[in-house]
């Protein structure tokens, strides 16, 4: 028997915000502005991006990514300096 899911939240789509970056040790993290939670990792002026079953992604500023815990869009304009 299938196990239902519950119906998704209806995502934002407000583009005033961009998320914010927090910087670690050598790495700023990406995460979304609504649950804090990791998008994406910048290194060396490129955000990595890491999905489930393996998918990985390198790609350029600006980024802007759909957060798969809340549904809300974020975007990162530069690298966290």
């Amino acid at each position: 028997m299938p196990t239902p899911f519950p119906p998704r939240q209806a995502a934002s789509t407000s583009w005033s915000g961009a998320a914010k970056t927090k910087p670690t040790t050598s790495n700023a993290e990406w995460r979304c502005t609504r649950c804090d939670k990791l998008l994406g990792i910048c290194r060396d002026g490129r955000m990595h991006l890491r999905f489930a079953r393996g998918h990985e992604y390198l790609v350029g500023f600006p980024v802007q990514a759909t957060c798969r815990g809340c549904g809300s869009l974020n975007n990162a304009t530069s690298p966290a300096r």
